[in-house]
């Protein structure tokens, strides 16, 4: 009888381990505490797969479907602890047998199922609704709505998307970047032009409005080698409704009397550029930068809060001031290229980890830009 017993305990330990979410009951019915740290072990690994599995067939495991393994795992981990601490092992065999179960459970959970929830969550509560949001704003031709969509969503990704790499394994983390992540980055890229057209439109006719018709002028210039880049020939129900508002405002400039627009040098197109990427950048609120630029191919980058160079030059900045001023070559090479980023690293100190480390200095780069024609000149960027 006491063998069939046996038999059976040992039986109920190894199913109850094999679950996916195992029981309390179950960690209570097992005799020994062996078996209670090797049915914690299968419960760990198997709760890392909860949201793993899915993903190597390219689905997502929803958060909510893992909080009730998550809570069982936590609560399982915590008794077997305090059962290893209570038992009447050697101090040596404690301290072997809890960093055995710390160092599993900060692998699978730690680091694996806790920060993918995170990201989840994030994904989901952020970004799905900055986006969905925009979707709704440029069905509406709503250009204000839109432009605080994409500030909001410039902010997330500089800010807060490195929580997404936070959690092990590769597939889970593929699959959450390429649905969420890498259409919230296009839709930035996509529409850092038309936005910035759309804050100069909304410029100059404050300025019209206002009866400067002078500087109203001198913005419509700068307007016109902005929205040369737009779309020749737009589809997109967005870019034809900005299209019109563009004509709109050209008829009532070309209307007003005394008013004849001059021609504009490439030099002046870069300075438009340039003086458009200031005014996007700072009306971001949770920018860490200011920018100014009173000089001809120099910007000032003043640090509002200290971040590290890797993280300023590796989120949007450096994406934006390509696209902005249409830089073509860096130094002769293209500004995406191993080359070119690998001579960008190399011009800032080698012991210079934050942008508070370059406070007082000043990099110069060679760059090509596109302004109706190639103009090369020498850029500064002074911290």
């Amino acid at each position: 009888m006491k063998k069939n017993f046996i038999k059976t305990t040992t039986a109920a330990a190894l199913l109850a381990s094999a679950i996916l979410v195992a029981s309390p009951s179950a960690f209570a019915k097992t005799n020994t505490l062996d078996q209670s740290i090797q049915a914690l072990k299968v419960e760990l690994n198997t709760a890392a797969k909860q949201y793993v599995d899915p993903a190597l067939s390219g689905n997502l495991a929803p958060s909510n479907l893992i909080y009730p393994t998550l809570k069982s795992v936590k609560k399982n981990y915590e008794s077997t602890r305090k059962a290893i601490t209570n038992s009447t092992l050697s101090s040596e065999e404690k301290d072997s047998k809890l960093k055995e179960i710390d160092a599993l459970y900060n692998d699978k959970i730690t680091k694996g199922l806790v920060p993918y929830i995170d990201a989840y969550n994030y994904a989901v509560k952020y970004l799905v609704p900055i986006m969905n949001d925009l979707k709704k704003a440029e069905q509406q031709d709503d250009f204000a709505a839109i432009e605080k969509g994409y500030h909001d969503l410039s902010a997330q990704l500089r800010e807060r998307t490195s929580i997404l790499y936070r959690f092990s394994g590769k597939a889970p983390r593929d699959l959450l970047l390429d649905q969420f992540k890498k259409p919230a980055d296009q839709a930035r890229d996509d529409l850092m032009l038309p936005v910035t057209v759309y804050m100069k439109l909304a410029e100059l006719k404050g300025l019209y409005t206002a009866g400067k018709l002078p500087e109203a002028l001198k913005v419509y210039e700068q307007l016109k080698v902005l929205a040369a880049s737009l779309p020749s020939n737009p589809t997109d129900r967005f870019y034809v409704a900005l299209q019109q508002e563009l004509k709109k405002i050209e008829a009532i400039i070309n209307g007003t009397p005394n008013l004849t627009p001059a021609p504009i040098t490439t030099q002046e197109a870069l300075d438009a550029k340039v003086a458009a990427l200031v005014k996007a950048s700072n009306a971001n609120k949770d920018s860490k930068i200011t920018l100014l630029s009173s000089v001809s191919n120099t910007l000032e980058i003043i640090v509002k809060e200290d971040i590290s160079i890797v993280e300023f030059l590796g989120q949007d900045f450096y994406i934006s001031l390509i696209n902005s001023l249409g830089i073509q070559k860096i130094n002769g090479n293209d500004p995406l290229s191993v080359a070119a980023l690998n001579e960008l690293k190399a011009a800032f100190p080698a012991d210079a980890k934050t942008l508070a480390d370059l406070k007082g200095k000043a990099f110069t780069f060679s760059i090509t830009v596109t302004s109706g024609s190639d103009l090369a000149v020498n850029f500064t960027l002074k911290f």
